[in-house]
């Protein structure tokens, strides 16, 4: 589903953000950033990978905080930045 932004620009999932960020986002508001992503394709592989990565050290005895949704955050035309994606865990 393509996100639109502020001045109308249209977002798909293989839009280029230039340096997005992925964020993991606990359903009590506590965020963890993940990494850099060029496109929304590419965060939601990383947050798989990511949720994986966090069961396996859930199943070694580990504490990692249990993401409720991944964010994916771009830079706008403005400069700022805003979610552009909203991932839910699988």
């Amino acid at each position: 589903m393509p996100t639109t932004t502020e001045r109308k620009r249209v977002i798909t999932e293989a839009t280029d953000l230039g340096i997005g960020m992925l964020i993991a986002e606990s359903e009590d508001g506590a965020y963890q950033p993940v990494g850099a992503v060029s496109t929304i394709r590419e965060g939601r592989e990383i947050a798989a990978s990511d949720m994986r990565r966090r069961m396996h050290r859930l199943d070694q005895s580990s504490d990692p905080m249990c993401p409720a949704r991944y964010l994916v955050w771009a830079q706008g035309d403005g400069g700022e930045y805003a979610t552009v994606a909203e991932i839910e865990p699988n």
